[in-house]
């Protein structure tokens, strides 16, 4: 069990000495971070006799739990009723084909092998889930399963602390990680950790698991690991966590952590400028708005040129690819034919994760255009040469472009980029535009890890007595997040949180 303690630290400052109390405790498994991935791991690790601390920097538990719309998995009882006939081992191959063998194959084989039991294990923990499987994109699978009231939220934090509880856990929060401690060997043998109560802490343990989230919220390491993401010296929008700063990345590289697939963008497509994320969860017209952005009609850069296969607008890894080099922004174009195909006939062109479904209408189109105007991320004209110069576009190329468009849209066939869903002229006035900006969803990727979850060193030997988890761990995605399986993120971070408990376990007998 946990044991406390206080060791006296001699300053010598200014000629004079301070004697300093540090608090210092021992336990089995520390986890820094009470995310999806730590939150669930702590939960695992106390169940199954596993002493525990959980730091979280926050004044509450929960990080990306709050935030996820469901969970990949295949091999379920859902999809048995539901005739899915997905298969772990079709599930892997696809999986695997999609980073192009660059990702950890044992590591993805063996989340994909235990995802249905990973589900089941938070059921039996109190989880509630929903009832109903989805796909996010045309070519995806129905092995997104969704959690009661849409996300896990208050229930699965509320459900999963209590287990950590009951078996004796603790979580201390306002306490953010610091520093690893390591032996002569380089074994990581605890972790120093800021409290907002008893300041600087030591804590004395086998084993620690970082699962603190990603680098989204940090310029510096964006900066040095995916610098394509930056506009104007700034980072990407992003709608991530603001706690989401690398710690767990900056204190796994002081000990020679290796790195994997720091640059990797789980994305938005186009976010309307001027607007925050959030709106969309309190207004239906913003929520309208996303998905006009999302319409597989006419998109150009911000010069006015058509740079993309609109066709492929539900894939937000190819939006967020091709708009890198164009500023990361882009306009969607759509006359009034379009306007009325949104809102009264075929709906939306693509699916917004779990919260909006491919072809339901976009009955807030008007009202979206108008408080767009007001904002500056819509526009409205009689004439592609009045939409040009209300948006400040280069009249002659936004009208040569939009010619052109037109032209093999009639013909039936998109000599430039092989268009071929949703391939319609845009003649009917009044035209419309929405101007957006790419957007960081949140990124993955950082200690590079094992099939274990255990953080690969220098010399591609694990570092003993570290671990990594979810968002904070790198190697499952090969630098391409799998859109063919929607909540995969959160499938790993579970995963990857278990992996590192039972090792730990497996270490400790």
């Amino acid at each position: 069990m946990m044991k406390a303690n206080s060791i006296l630290l001699a300053m010598s400052l200014c000629m004079s000495t301070t004697v300093m109390a540090m608090d210092e405790y021992s336990t089995e498994l520390v986890i820094v971070g009470s995310g999806t991935a730590g939150l669930t791991a702590a939960a695992y690790a106390e169940s199954i006799g596993i002493d525990t601390i959980v730091l979280e920097k926050l004044a509450t538990p929960g990080g990306q739990l709050y935030l996820i719309e469901g969970t990949y998995a295949v091999e379920t009882p859902l999809q048995a009723k539901n005739m899915v006939g997905k298969t772990r081992a079709q599930s892997f191959k696809e999986a695997i084909e999609y980073t192009d063998w660059k990702a950890n194959p044992r590591l993805v084989k063996r989340i994909v092998d235990t995802s249905a039991d990973n589900l089941k294990w938070l059921e039996d923990a109190g989880v509630a889930f929903g009832t109903t499987l989805v796909t996010d994109t045309p070519d995806g699978n129905r092995v997104n399963h969704t959690y009661a009231d849409h996300n896990p939220g208050k229930q699965a934090v509320d459900a999963l602390s209590k287990v950590i509880f009951d078996n004796g856990g603790k979580i201390l929060t306002e306490t953010a990680g610091a520093e690893l401690i390591t032996n002569k060997k380089g074994d990581v043998v605890g972790i120093y950790a800021d409290s907002e109560d008893e300041g600087r802490i030591k804590i004395n343990a086998d084993a620690v698991l970082m699962a603190t989230g990603s680098i989204a919220q940090n310029k510096k390491l964006l900066m040095k690991y995916a610098p394509e993401l930056m506009v104007d010296g700034e980072p990407m929008k992003s709608i991530s966590l603001t706690s989401n700063t690398g710690d767990g990345v900056i204190m796994g590289e002081k000990v020679g952590a290796e790195m994997a697939d720091l640059g990797l963008v789980i994305g938005e497509s186009f976010v309307p400028r001027n607007t925050l994320y959030k709106e969309m969860y309190s207004s239906n017209t913003m929520l309208d708005a996303y998905m006009m952005m999302k319409a597989q009609s006419l998109w150009v850069n911000f010069k006015g040129e058509r740079v993309f296969d609109e066709s492929l607008s539900g894939d937000f890894t190819k939006v967020l690819n091709a708009f890198k080099n164009h500023g990361n922004q882009g306009i969607v174009i759509m006359d009034d034919a379009k306007r009325q195909d949104l809102m009264e006939g075929a709906g939306s062109d693509t699916n917004y994760f779990t919260m909006y479904d491919r072809g339901r209408k976009i009955v807030n189109f008007d009202k979206a255009i108008k408080n767009g105007e007001k904002r500056g991320y819509a526009f409205k004209a009689n004439s592609i040469e009045e939409l040009a110069k209300k948006m400040g576009i280069d009249v002659t190329t936004l009208t040569a472009t939009v010619s052109r468009y037109n032209e093999q849209a009639q013909k039936g066939e998109d000599i430039d980029f092989g268009k071929k869903a949703h391939f319609d002229p845009l003649l009917t006035p009044p035209y419309y535009a929405l101007w957006g900006h790419s957007t960081i969803c949140d990124m993955s990727g950082g200690l590079k890890i094992d099939h274990n979850a255990q953080v690969i060193g220098k010399k591609g030997l694990p570092i003993k007595g570290l671990y990594a988890a979810g968002a904070t761990a790198g190697g499952m995605y090969g630098g391409k997040y799998p859109y063919i399986n929607p909540g995969f993120a959160s499938a790993t971070a579970i995963a990857t949180g278990r992996f590192a408990v039972e090792h730990v376990k497996s270490e400790l007998k």
